[in-house]
């Protein structure tokens, strides 16, 4: 029996819906190789099925503690105060106050205390008087310890510089407690990292492998460019620092680098010295052979052929700049904007984004939908009349060919890109659409103005079956299988299917089942 490499796939998700990470699985398990997936579980119990039949994944529990321990030892930090003060004001000077003004109540109706009882009453005004002092200090000490916390934090979050990762991203050693044991007892011939998040796992089950004599190769798939990720949120420059240092004191330690653009792949060959180009990926759809719609975004809404339709299919945060389109919509009469929210349109930043639309007068013209399935995304999609993609700019950005640029080609849709680099370098090679300002919404409406009014055009372009090779998946897997290839000195072009393989099943239970 022909020997079948055996490869594991980590994601730092559930990988339900990371569409590359199961396209990328599927080409590998067509091409005969043993593939397993690793995941994190959402629930922290173990969840395992098989992708078709072909391969097996598997969501490990996922306990933060590493992560969690950080966190709460940042919170002890700042509810730390000075010993003799305490944190709070104490309660008994509530108390004290009522029984003093009962005592000085009745001295001003008559009543004649011995003078045990006026001497206990001026103690108690005299230990009231020093516990409002004390509750003072208290108030000031907090002001000042939040001041200073605030104004320490603001520093440091936008310091990227002399940043030690495993203090700012401690959750890389939960990785490697979630896959570690994992990894070692599979014991497979290949392990591929996605993203930055289990390159270090990946790295470091290598090391172990060959300390055991036996071979491992590393193929780190490269999502993003990593310094240039956008800021929101938790994501601050000292944050993006750190996942950026973790990413390049493993990069080169890997056999292959993957990454989606070409872009992305020129930055990381250039700033990390790699001794070979990484190999582009694109992130395009995998289409199956027949698509048998059942369901279409216009009969979702309940539109008419005849009405003008944009679409935004995909993550809703800040710098995905849906806000621009929404508040265009003013300038564009007649025109609806349809939005699938991956993964649900009942978050709070889509209820941000219903309230912009309510503020704009447009909320009649903005549709909120949930997502379909992956496969079923390019079908869905395809009764719109235009795509549109118009993320704010970042240095990531300007290198991104995100995977809605392809499932809204594919489906026959133009597109209305945001001028990020590699985006407009794409739609204006091939002539499939207009790039607009970031962020400027009367840009917007003006180019998807010109955009809907000569729509045909760019439909013929899309409709090109040399496009259409370029935009395929099948062209991606292509790629995929040669580098595998290469990496272990095997022809996967001809080999038959893979099954899952009922032992990684056996392992991974009695991994977790022994913890």
């Amino acid at each position: 029996m022909t020997y079948r490499a055996h490869v594991v796939m980590l994601v730092a998700n559930d990988i339900t819906n990371d569409s590359r990470v199961l396209k990328e699985a599927a080409v590998l398990a067509a091409a005969g190789l043993r593939v397993t997936l690793l995941g994190v579980s959402t629930d922290e119990r173990l969840s395992i099925d098989s992708m078709d039949g072909r391969a097996v994944i598997a969501r490990l529990p996922g306990i933060f503690r590493h992560r969690d321990g950080r966190l709460s030892r940042r919170n002890r930090r700042r509810d730390w105060r000075l010993p003799l003060l305490g944190v709070s004001i104490p309660r008994e000077l509530v108390a004290r106050r009522a029984l003093i003004d009962a005592r000085r109540a009745e001295l001003r109706l008559g009543v004649r205390p011995g003078p045990g009882r006026v001497f206990r009453l001026r103690l108690r005004e005299a230990a009231f008087a020093a516990g409002r002092a004390r509750g003072l200090l208290i108030r000031w000490q907090n002001r000042v310890f939040k001041f200073g916390w605030r104004a320490w934090d603001g520093v440091v979050s936008r310091t990227p510089w002399l940043v030690s990762w495993p203090a700012v991203v401690p959750q890389t050693y939960d990785y490697e407690e979630i896959f570690g044991p994992a990894i070692d007892r599979l014991a497979p011939d290949v392990v591929h990292a996605h993203d930055m998040h289990v390159i270090g796992v990946a790295v470091r089950a290598a090391a172990r492998a060959r300390r055991a004599g036996r071979p491992l190769k590393v193929v780190y798939d490269a999502h993003e460019y990593v310094p240039g990720i956008a800021r929101y949120g938790g994501r601050t420059r000292r944050f993006i620092a750190a996942w950026a240092g973790h990413e390049r004191d493993f990069i080169s330690a890997a056999d292959r680098v993957v990454t989606v653009s070409p872009g992305i792949a020129d930055r990381l060959e250039r700033e990390h010295r790699l001794g070979r180009r990484p190999e582009v990926v694109l992130n395009t759809p995998d289409l199956p052979e027949t698509v048998v719609r059942t369901d279409d975004i216009r009969s979702r809404i309940g539109l008419a052929a005849e009405i003008p339709l944009l679409v935004y299919s995909g993550g809703i945060t800040p710098v995905r700049g849906i806000e621009t389109a929404i508040t265009a919509l003013d300038r564009l009469p007649g025109v609806h904007l349809a939005v699938v929210a991956v993964p649900s349109p009942e978050l709070p930043m889509v209820d941000r984004l219903r309230r912009l639309a309510e503020d704009a007068g447009v909320a009649d013209r903005v549709h909120f939908l949930h997502p379909v399935g992956p496969r079923e995304v390019t079908a869905f999609l395809s009764t719109a009349d235009a795509g549109i993609i118009p993320m704010l700019r970042a240095p990531n950005h300007e290198l991104a060919m995100p995977n809605k640029l392809f499932e809204y080609s594919l489906g026959g849709l133009p597109l209305l890109v945001s001028d990020m680099a590699s985006l407009r370098e794409f739609v204006t090679r091939f002539g499939i659409g207009e790039s607009f300002e970031a962020g400027n919404s009367q840009d917007f409406a003006a180019k998807a103005e010109l955009l809907l009014g000569r729509l045909q055009s760019y439909r013929d372009r899309l409709a090109d079956p040399a496009f259409r090779q370029v935009a395929a998946w099948s062209g991606q897997a292509d790629r995929l299988r040669t580098l595998y290839g290469e990496l272990l000195g095997q022809d996967l072009t001809s080999t038959t299917v893979a099954r899952a393989c009922p032992d990684d099943v056996a392992v991974i239970e009695d991994l977790v089942g022994a913890c």
